[in-house]
């Protein structure tokens, strides 16, 4: 039986992201590729029926991402039913706590890359680029 979109969208996040690097580099690349492939597939309003916005308020006021920084964000880049541009910065975007424990995954699996491509980590590479 073939998945939807959302449902694969689903497990990639609910259940694959909190081992995911726990698994080999190969297990790693593809499932950052294809979650971001398939998040691609998605609209906002898709996706928001799979993993809700955090009903988190007052953040502006805190100066953090909360509920409406988040719609306000949607509305500004993408829309609530355009398609969306990149998979991997709409999940950094977005408020809900699994969504947000794959985009930790996602950033390390992105910072092991660079690492492989330059030899240094990306952390490394942001303190070395800030003190010239």
């Amino acid at each position: 039986m073939t998945k939807t979109p959302q449902q694969a969208v689903y497990e990639l996040i609910k259940y694959w992201s909190p081992t995911i690097d726990k698994q080999s580099w190969k297990l790693q690349k593809g499932w950052l590729f294809t979650l971001a492939d398939l998040i691609e597939e998605l609209t906002p309003q898709q996706f928001e029926q799979i993993f809700p916005i955090k009903k988190q308020f007052k953040g502006r006021e805190e100066g953090f991402k909360d509920y409406y920084t988040v719609v306000d964000w949607i509305g500004e880049n993408i829309g609530q039913n355009n398609k969306i541009p990149n998979g991997v910065e709409f999940m950094f975007e977005y408020l809900n706590t699994n969504v947000e424990i794959a985009a930790v995954k996602a950033m390390k699996i992105i910072g092991k890359f660079h690492q492989r491509q330059n030899g240094e980590g990306l952390i490394e590479a942001f303190f070395e680029k800030s003190e010239k």
